[in-house]
């Protein structure tokens, strides 16, 4: 089970079978994943940093920057936005009472992005930007997200 059979499950959630079996995907994958969507994110962007770098001819003074500092940061803020948006499902399986810990919750919202983050990066190679774009990816990762949660049963109440 290698990145492209997580990316292939990934696409077809929120349905209730590729959720269970996103669960079960080796650490080693599931990391392997997380970069893979991180360097979508830094492709369109680190495409257009090496390009202006190459013209003006200081890629040779910038490259320590683009090549090493930019996806470190992007990775960083990377993991903090998955942080951020696996507490929101921290709500959301409160309302619900469906029986999720944190860690599952994260390990869901990375492959929740999955969608959000394809299109996003299409939009941006071929520079297509809109109004709203990010408030649409939001909604689309939230149907998908939730959809994902709503997919475990509620947890017991205890006598």
């Amino acid at each position: 089970m290698g990145i492209l059979h997580v990316l292939k499950l990934s696409l077809a959630a929120p349905s209730r079978r590729a959720v269970f079996q996103l669960n079960r995907v080796k650490t080693k994958h599931f990391f392997g994943y997380i970069l893979f969507l991180l360097l979508l994110i830094f492709l369109p962007n680190g495409i257009q940093l090496i390009a202006d770098s190459v013209s003006r001819g200081r890629f040779a003074q910038e490259y320590l920057i683009i090549l090493i500092l930019y996806p470190s940061l992007v990775i960083l803020f990377g993991i903090l936005a998955i942080s951020f948006l696996a507490s929101l499902g921290l709500l959301f399986r409160w309302l619900t009472g469906r029986k999720l810990v944190y860690p599952l919750l994260w390990r869901m919202t990375v492959y929740a992005l999955t969608y959000p983050v394809i299109i996003f990066t299409i939009l941006e190679l071929f520079d297509i930007t809109f109004p709203y774009m990010g408030l649409l990816l939001l909604i689309l990762f939230i149907i998908i997200y939730f959809g994902m949660i709503l997919a475990y049963p509620k947890a017991r109440k205890r006598t």
